[in-house]
């Protein structure tokens, strides 16, 4: 007797052993983190150019490096909309075209005037693609032309001033 009562308690111990292994529990942590947008455009702040209002052609180039770690657009806008002559308090402006392209190659090349710009941003660059974000440092090289298309944007004597904005903006 003393036999079967050993052996009993031998296999009640297995079976506690069995049921104790089966036993499980879990926790789940979910993990969550963010980063912010930021966006890089040099240079930036304010530089003041010295434009040639005889010169229809080329005035000379500005380059600008610029990344950002999401989707973002590069834009440009003119607060007058042109050379706006001071002494006839607008009645002369001339209008001007900017070209911009990735390192002055004529890659990617947008051009826009001025007076398509005036007050209202133009889109030059976008890059929505995550894929590409990473990598998305970019340059671009653009020219600055005076156009006198119309006889009445002739450049009369005077002094002529313009902004023109570059802006570099997060889509995200």
């Amino acid at each position: 007797m003393k036999r079967t009562l050993t052996a009993i308690a031998a296999a009640v111990a297995l079976t506690a052993g069995s049921a104790s292994a089966l036993d499980s529990e879990t926790l789940d942590i979910n993990l969550s983190g963010e980063v912010d947008s930021n966006c890089e455009l040099i240079p930036e702040g304010t530089a003041s150019y010295a434009v040639d209002m005889l010169e229809t052609g080329n005035q000379g180039s500005l380059t600008i490096l610029y990344s950002c770690n999401s989707p973002y657009t590069v834009s440009l806008e003119s607060a007058n909309g042109g050379m706006y002559h001071n002494e006839s308090t607008g009645g002369v402006n001339i209008d001007y075209d900017v070209e911009a392209s990735w390192l002055g190659l004529g890659i990617g090349a947008t051009t826009t005037n001025s007076a398509s710009m005036a007050g209202t941003p133009v889109t030059i660059v976008t890059n929505n693609d995550w894929q590409n974000i990473l990598f998305n440092g970019g340059t671009r090289t653009g020219n600055l032309d005076l156009s006198f298309d119309s006889p009445t944007e002739y450049a009369v004597a005077g002094t002529y001033s313009d902004v023109l904005t570059i802006i570099l903006a997060a889509d995200y």
